[in-house]
């Protein structure tokens, strides 16, 4: 026999299934954004090795770093503009609602420059690389540009790891009770 006592039903009501989680979320992003870098450097890896049998392998693997790293740098921006809608929501009326203002858009200014340029700078790269491929772009242009977008990429990481960790700090400070059941 099965009896609905008042805490069994308090504790379901308490404790529902978060459908949205920042901390996850934002350690994901930079995951993706670690794969990105290891992709870029496995493809200037392969792209020395590669001999013209083994060119195809050199450009799927590209195409596939390409997918991952413009999606890790555009889904960080909207988690920034999503994030800090968040916030401002949140606080919007109360006492700190202009410091959060103040925060979150320079957070959001932080980190869209470096992802704006690397995402550019992976573009170009890879576009060049079809010049390569067709003899119109000297070996050079797109080495240099690699070894760019490698450095583009770490230091987009680099800007979005200590950004990410201040806005965790704003998001558990005006947001924690929003969802109780998120660690």
């Amino acid at each position: 026999m099965v009896t609905n006592t008042p805490d069994v039903v308090t504790s379901r009501t308490r404790d529902p299934i978060p459908t949205y989680n920042p901390p996850r979320l934002a350690q994901a992003l930079l995951i993706t954004t670690l794969l990105s870098i290891a992709g870029l450097i496995a493809t200037s890896i392969m792209g020395f090795m590669a001999s013209p049998q083994h060119v195809a392998t050199h450009i799927l693997v590209a195409l596939v770093t390409v997918v991952t790293g413009l999606f890790s740098q555009s889904m960080t921006l909207f988690f920034f503009i999503g994030t800090g809608k968040q916030l401002k929501d949140k606080t919007q009326g109360g006492p700190d609602a202009d410091a959060v203002r103040k925060a979150t858009r320079a957070l959001t200014m932080r980190v869209s420059p470096a992802a704006t340029y690397a995402m550019a700078l992976l573009m170009v790269t890879f576009i060049m690389g079809g010049g390569v491929a067709s003899g119109r772009t000297p070996h050079w242009l797109h080495i240099s540009l690699s070894a760019a977008t490698v450095v583009m990429y770490g230091r987009a990481y680099w800007v979005q790891l200590r950004a990410m960790m201040e806005n965790a700090g704003l998001m558990e400070q005006y947001l924690r009770d929003e969802n109780p059941g998120t660690p």
